[in-house]
């Protein structure tokens, strides 16, 4: 063993001389108490080890994690251990940019691709929507990507403008002639007829029918007695 006390007295050229001779010994691999290897931790709780970040267990050692341009580390204990960065897709041990065409824009994933507002899908590319006269476009991704402005349906590509009868006004509804009678009257054809109502009878909550006033009741077009 090394006498300090001694080590101290020696000229300094001697001094460093038995410091380079000590080194090495000094100097040995290190070892940790609870025999975890390499590039890993021990536990804070309990026994045991984990890998550093950037590596994964392999039978009983710590690999590096072999991360591929565009990769990020996951610190997922499963699979690679890593995914790929938005805008890139996974092929075999890559990352490669995922194709996006004109008029076109990644999704949420940041592995797929969306047309732009205007755009619809064909194939693998974006063409223009086409809109009608006295049409808009929407933004729903299913249908024709445009809808007929109020007072006029959809037919065929177009925009035909609805005819509204006497006594009926305008719906929102996509299904039915684009219109509804007015409270007193019922749809017949093209039209819309007032609602006559029988002795003892009143417009029922829609106001496109009647029913008859109580105790009254309906028998044919007529209200009668109990």
């Amino acid at each position: 063993m090394i006498n300090l006390t001694r080590l101290c007295r020696l000229p300094a050229l001697l001094l460093a001389a038995a410091c380079l001779m000590a080194t090495p010994a000094m100097a040995q691999t290190k070892t940790s108490a609870s025999g975890s290897p390499a590039n890993s931790v021990a536990k804070a709780y309990g026994s045991g080890w984990t890998c550093d970040a950037g590596y994964r267990e392999a039978q009983g050692a710590c690999a590096l994690i072999e991360l591929p341009d565009n990769a990020h580390l996951t610190g997922g204990a499963y699979g690679t251990g890593w995914d790929c960065n938005y805008g890139f897709d996974r092929a075999g041990p890559a990352c490669v940019a995922v194709p996006t065409p004109a008029n076109a824009h990644l999704d949420g994933s940041g592995t797929r691709w969306d047309c732009d507002r205007g755009f619809t899908r064909t194939g693998s590319s974006c063409t223009p929507i086409k809109v009608p006269a006295n049409g808009y476009l929407t933004n729903s991704n299913y249908g024709p990507g445009w809808a007929c402005e109020r007072g006029f349906r959809a037919d065929r590509g177009l925009c035909l403008r609805i005819v509204l009868p006497k006594n009926a006004y305008l719906t929102d509804s996509a299904s039915g002639p684009g219109w509804a009678c007015e409270r007193g009257h019922a749809p017949k054809g093209n039209a819309c007829a007032k609602i006559v109502l029988p002795k003892f009878a009143h417009l029922n909550s829609s106001g496109d029918g009647w029913q008859c006033n109580r105790p009254y009741r309906q028998i044919a077009g007529a209200c009668v007695a109990p």
